[in-house]
């Protein structure tokens, strides 16, 4: 009976107290992005080679957007900051509605314009309470099917954001 007594311990022990949400891979939700953040990009790119992609090569900027997320009746605001090599980039002076839960789904979309295909898939991972990854990822490339004398070059292109809350 001891023994069961300890290995029931053992297990709890190992396992933790229960399920706080903290850990990752829960759903990146409105209200989990309520706050400020500060996001880390990597971008990076692709060319065609011999008819496949090439591996990514990264783009080598140094990007960080600060933005801050609320909620106002129902629905997502952001305003943000953006700089590039630690000059001022980008800025948003205005409360913007943000549809960035609904748009990056993981789902891949794609849109054929005669001489053309695109393919975008945009996701967020959810690591831990403090943290996410936003993850997009574009890709171009010619529509055989359609015959054309625009030389399209194919391209792929991943920027990957991992985001860290701001805590004050």
């Amino acid at each position: 009976m001891k023994r069961i007594a300890l290995l029931g311990l053992v297990c709890f022990a190992l396992s933790g107290c229960g399920d706080d949400g903290d850990d990752g891979g829960g759903k990146v939700t409105n209200e989990f992005l309520v706050g400020k953040w500060e996001c880390k990009l990597d971008g990076y790119r692709s060319k065609m080679k011999n008819g496949k992609f090439t591996d990514y090569v990264t783009d080598g900027f140094n990007i960080i957007r600060k933005v801050e997320f609320k909620i106002e009746n129902n629905k997502l605001y952001s305003i943000s900051k953006t700089e590039m090599d630690g000059l001022s980039f980008w800025e948003s002076n205005d409360w913007d509605e943000s549809d960035i839960t609904i748009t990056h789904t993981g789902q891949t979309v794609e849109k054929k314009e005669n001489n053309l295909i695109e393919k975008s898939t945009n996701s967020l991972i959810k690591k831990s309470h403090d943290t996410y990854l936003m993850i997009e990822e574009y890709i171009k490339t010619p529509n055989e099917q359609y015959d054309s004398e625009d030389d399209i070059e194919a391209l792929r292109i991943k920027t990957e954001a991992f985001c860290i809350r701001i805590i004050n």
